[in-house]
């Protein structure tokens, strides 16, 4: 946001009677209708897909207060089948990049769909027309689902998908918004902003292939968005699919700031759940370093904004878990222990739940003594290229896969694998590639194994010579 000269903030007061004001210094005088607040007008109200109204916003702009109200207005009649938005911009970075992708002239300017429809100002009436003719605009078969289940501590679980219906592929913007439906920021009047834009829990490009579905669940952490206060009954998430093909539309119309307007062909909503999992719990404690067979205890808990007994499940990032343990009490400790098999390092985690899967913590690194595996140095030679894998440890390993992958330069050999190598205590095993036949300057990658235990990676450059592998001795890592 340009700041304004101070001049040009009295020019504004002044004229704080129109319905916009300028976003720069060129303040100049514009069109605008008054506000008549009638949610009874209208046309067809059979949309073909809910409509998005992203509206740009300050709270230093003496005409912002009413299209604030009009459009709380609009919404809470319930007439109109249509999510909208507060891009509250000096108070919200993204926000602010956002409103600024619209190459914004005006404050408040509304835009309907991504910019289909675009009008700086209040006027209901327009407001209400233009909602009608977004939703009447035909749009490609996309069926949207959004679950949100709030996690406690600021933190919420957004599981969604977009299923393509059409024949062919859909490629455009996935944008996951989440609102304060009730803001923290006031107007120019003092007056609370309704449905203010926070943040962005998705923004990115997408492309569904014909009758495919694009789905994921993510968490989305308010406290690390810069919103740690916010609460369950007071937040809304918005998901909106957008097309990729440009049109041209204008912020100030009806020809001046130019930006090219994607389409939104699909919107949907969804409020957190009250009934959700546990609170995230804080990392287990107990011991960060031990040996191998030797057993240590953990212990964890967290609290359940329903007061629900929790289940908890530690897992030792070996591939192991504890089960479920419980049911405890909210806030109440649980403990368990366990013991490792190799040397590595591992990252504890601790999981709680009630009638809802909750979330894992964030992990404990737990250093283990033990039985290790090493690469040593790559060696070629006539056909082939091999190295010894190497156990400084007290136990013998078992079990171990590798892989050597030469990149550039080959023809014939550029992967070999093996599994169920074992490495004998205190010793070493020799493992080599099949065929090499190439030529030109290669590198050379191997990697040691063993599935949820210790492992190791070396590579080295070479040149493949037709049939004779040659190693640079310096360079592995």
């Amino acid at each position: 946001m340009k700041k304004i000269p101070i001049l040009v903030i009295v020019v504004v007061l002044v004229l704080s009677g129109l319905g916009a004001v300028a976003q720069n210094s060129d303040v100049t005088e514009f069109d605008f209708q008054t506000i008549d607040v009638d949610n009874t007008s209208g046309g067809n109200r059979d949309y073909t897909h809910t409509v998005l109204v992203e509206v740009g916003t300050a709270t230093w702009c003496p005409s912002c207060p009413a299209s604030n109200t009009a459009w709380h207005n609009i919404y809470e009649s319930g007439i109109y089948d249509f999510e909208y938005t507060e891009l509250v911009s000096d108070m919200n970075s993204v926000a602010d990049a956002r409103f600024n992708e619209f190459n914004p002239r005006w404050v408040p300017t509304s835009y309907w769909d991504g910019g289909e429809f675009v009008y700086p100002g209040t006027s209901v009436p327009t407001f209400q027309n233009y909602l009608d003719a977004s939703g009447s605009r035909v749009v490609p078969d996309l069926v949207a689902n959004l679950d949100v289940t709030w996690l406690g501590s600021a933190e919420m679980e957004i599981g969604y998908s977009v299923v393509n219906n059409e024949g062919s592929n859909y490629p455009g913007r996935l944008r996951i918004y989440v609102i304060e439906l009730v803001s923290r920021w006031n107007d120019y009047n003092g007056n609370t902003y309704y449905h203010a834009f926070l943040d962005f829990a998705v923004n990115q490009v997408i492309d569904i292939p014909p009758s495919g579905t694009l789905s994921d669940t993510i968490v989305w952490d308010g406290g690390a968005a810069g919103y740690p206060d916010i609460t369950s009954d007071n937040i809304q998430v918005i998901l909106a699919v957008f097309d990729d093909e440009p049109h041209q539309s204008y912020s100030d119309p009806p020809s001046g700031n130019p930006f090219w307007a994607y389409y939104v062909d699909e919107t949907i909503s969804a409020t957190p759940s009250t009934t959700g999992a546990p609170n995230k719990p804080n990392p287990p404690s107990g011991p960060t370093s031990g040996e191998v067979n030797v057993e240590y205890s953990y212990t964890g808990s967290t609290t359940d904004p329903d007061g629900d007994d929790i289940y908890y499940l530690f897992d030792w990032g070996d591939g192991t878990d504890s089960g479920w343990l419980g049911p405890y009490a909210s806030g109440a400790q649980v403990e368990a222990s366990h013991a490792w098999t190799y040397g590595d390092t591992f990252d504890v985690r601790l999981k709680a739940k009630d009638t809802v899967d909750g979330q894992w913590s964030d992990p404990l690194s737990v250093e283990i003594s033990g039985p290790t595996i090493e690469i040593g140095s790559i060696k070629g030679g006539l056909l082939k290229t091999s190295t010894v894998i190497q156990n400084d440890g007290e136990i013998e390993l078992t079990g171990v896969s590798w892989k050597i992958t030469l990149h550039g330069g080959v023809f014939i050999g550029g992967e070999s694998t093996g599994e169920d190598l074992t490495v004998p205590a205190n010793g070493e095993a020799t493992i080599q590639s099949g065929l090499i036949f190439g030529f030109g300057q290669t590198n050379i990658k191997v990697e040691a194994w063993i599935e949820d235990g210790p492992s190791d990676l070396r590579q080295q450059d070479g040149f493949v010579l037709l049939f004779f592998v040659k190693v640079n001795p310096s360079g592995g890592i």
